[in-house]
């Protein structure tokens, strides 16, 4: 019942029935209109207010709870302190939606879980676990799996191991899901395959169950797609992947994010091929709105694909003015990109330029690449000799530097640092690794075939000494055997001796019997082919062998009394007698009848469909772009997009 004051009280029990009605029905369109009904009676009516701002809410109209709030709140006795926390957090303004949450002086199970959610969106991921867990504990209604599939999700961003367990993964698909992105955040592509898999046929089955449409089902399923083609693609079954995305962006998913990131990662795929394709995709990853639905992480990865892309086509103002908008925090290669587009447009000087303050030993090694690229030589092997020793005495750098001091023809250059190479392994603490045994195996083989086989011994010696096989005594063998025989046979002697019943093979039985193998391998006698002996005749002179001489052949009309045509060497066409005279009329092939029409095409339309005297047309040639692809240098490599984790429904 409600009152006015100088007036009778109004029964508003009809309008509250109604009210209720178009409550349950879900109908809140109508539910606002009988709500306004009741606030025409009795404007002070606050419960018919608050419902009125629900109304609003759950018509997605914002923007009118807010002015509806400002001009009516303070006449209202109600708390509205959830609805407009959750009105700005609709709207995006996370931080306005904070404060409301945190001026409540007793929040309830309702305040707590919005914070979270706004703790979500502003990537607090630590106070938003801490506070989920608190929720968790101190609640028990019907929305557990819902909250521990957000606590799921957030682990998965935080990226900490300690705190991922399977426990209880199967209770859901989102639950699995989540698993799965937790897996692959720590690297353990393998389990979060497995996982992912298991999650969309878990899924097909409980959306089937519930009678959802096959397009649902795709469209449903589509987020744990695109996250296994990632998995895919991480584990390098590019191909797979591929197809995979593909797929999900056709069948045209309704998350613009979710289309983002999978248009992102097929960029990374393409890399510098196939650019008119990454350029299409690229327009996916820069639709309106995409700030609200990725995280600040994928948005820098996004736009740091963009500058790479730009790169690649050697696009030098549009990849700088990509590149100056980065955040550092989150790309911290800028300067590596501006080389890149730099080096790919041919500006060698100014790309190492790009670099010079760049001291760190992926800095030097790009600048030598790019000085290589460009054909100097001597300005790469003395940017590579920069390098820090832990550097330089690597596997790959180490050949590298060697294969420069070569190619200047400075091989005692080269040979000095194989011998500091291996005086590095001496004192180095792994006397026991394989790198020793394949630098000292390297600098022997280069020793030898330099002509100093004691210097190589000493290597084969040390290789020996720490792991002893038959390769490395052999090759010490002939090391000592071109400067010292003595230790060349005491070396030898330790060598297993040959089996005797080897030395008796019958090798011409054992050629013979090669074609048991499939294929014969018997050679033939190295053996001069005698030549033929000629004929001779009664007198001893070689007869010459008579040749046969073909019958000409003459064509069937043949007359031998006409005379040739003198314009038989050239084409029918370009005769004179075969030209057509201007003004003339064509001459009509033998055997060729006027085409009359199809039997039963009206009389008038023969003409129309005569093309006997028409000339065909000529045919284009069709031409395709060609790329090319580039070697992969520190700074080409694409970033890969991981989608997030999911959050529960409510």
């Amino acid at each position: 019942m409600s009152k006015r004051e100088g007036k009778p009280p109004v029964d508003t029990t009809a309008l509250y029935r109604e009210l209720q009605t178009h409550k349950d029905k879900e109908d809140f369109e109508k539910a606002l209109k009988t709500a306004n009904k009741i606030l025409n009676v009795d404007k002070q009516d606050a419960l018919a207010f608050h419902y009125k701002i629900v109304c609003l809410i759950q018509l997605s109209r914002f923007d009118d709870v807010l002015s509806q709030i400002k001009l009516n709140y303070e006449s209202h006795d109600v708390d509205l302190s959830f609805e407009i926390a959750y009105t700005y957090y609709r709207l995006n303004n996370l931080t306005k939606s904070l404060e409301v949450i945190e001026s409540v002086k007793k929040p309830e199970l309702k305040h707590q879980e919005l914070k979270a959610q706004i703790l979500y969106k502003l990537e607090e991921y630590d106070n938003c676990y801490s506070l989920y867990r608190n929720i968790v504990k101190n609640s028990t209604d019907d929305f557990e799996l819902e909250r521990r599939t957000n606590i799921s999700a957030v682990i998965t961003l935080m990226g900490d191991e300690s705190k991922i367990t399977k426990d209880g993964a199967d209770e859901s698909y989102e639950l699995r899901y989540n698993c799965g992105c937790s897996m692959a955040a720590i690297g353990e592509y393998t389990e979060a395959e497995e996982e992912l898999k298991q999650a969309e046929t878990q899924a097909r089955e409980f959306l089937a169950e519930e009678g959802e449409t096959e397009d649902d089902i795709e469209d449903e399923i589509a987020i744990i797609k695109v996250q296994l083609a990632y998995v895919l693609q991480m584990q390098g079954k590019e191909k797979e992947a591929q197809a995979l995305y593909n797929t999900v962006l056709k069948n045209k998913p309704n998350d613009i994010g979710l289309v983002a990131v999978a248009s992102n990662n097929l960029l990374t795929i393409n890399r510098d091929q196939n650019i008119f394709d990454s350029k299409k995709k690229l327009k996916a990853t820069t639709a309106e709105g995409l700030e609200n639905k990725l995280t600040t992480n994928q948005r820098g990865q996004i736009a740091r694909n963009q500058a790479l892309l730009a790169m690649f086509t050697a696009q030098v103002d549009l990849c700088k003015q990509l590149v100056d908008q980065l955040d550092s925090n989150i790309v911290p290669d800028k300067d590596y990109i501006i080389a890149g587009v730099l080096a790919k447009s041919g500006k060698y000087t100014e790309a190492v330029g790009q670099l010079e303050k760049d001291d760190s030993a992926i800095g030097i090694l790009t600048s030598a690449q790019i000085l290589l690229n460009a054909g100097e030589v001597e300005l790469a092997l003395k940017k590579m000799e920069s390098l820090p020793a832990d550097w330089k005495f690597r596997h790959g750098v180490l050949s590298a530097l060697v294969s420069l001091y070569l190619a200047m023809d400075n091989r005692a250059a080269a040979a000095e640092l194989l011998k500091q190479a291996s005086e590095r392994n001496l004192k180095s603490k792994n006397k026991d690794s394989s790198d020793m045994n394949v630098v000292w195996r390297k600098t022997a083989e280069f020793h030898m075939n330099s002509g100093e086989p004691s210097v190589a011994a000493k290597s084969l010696e040390e290789m020996l000494r720490l792991n002893s096989d038959l390769r490395t005594l052999a090759q010490l063998v002939l090391a000592y055997a071109k400067f010292d025989l003595d230790k060349a046979m005491q070396a030898a002697k330790k060598l297993p001796p040959f089996n005797e019943e080897s030395l008796n093979v019958d090798i011409n039985a054992l050629e013979e019997s090669a074609f048991a193998m499939g294929k014969s391998l018997k050679k033939n006698p190295m053996t001069p082919k005698a030549g033929k002996t000629p004929k001779t005749n009664e007198d001893g002179g070689v007869i010459k062998k008579k040749t046969k001489k073909k019958k000409k052949r003459l064509p069937k009309n043949y007359d031998p009394d006409a005379k040739p045509d003198p314009e038989r060497w050239l084409p029918k066409k370009e005769r004179s007698y075969n030209k057509l005279i201007p003004g003339a009329k064509p001459k009509k092939r033998k055997g060729q009848e006027k085409f009359t029409g199809a039997q039963g095409s009206a009389a008038g339309q023969s003409d129309t469909f005569d093309y006997s005297g028409k000339s065909a047309g000529g045919k284009e040639e069709a031409t395709s772009p060609q790329t090319g692809k580039q070697s992969a240098p520190t700074w080409s490599a694409g970033s890969r997009q991981r989608k997030g984790g999911r959050k529960g429904k409510r």
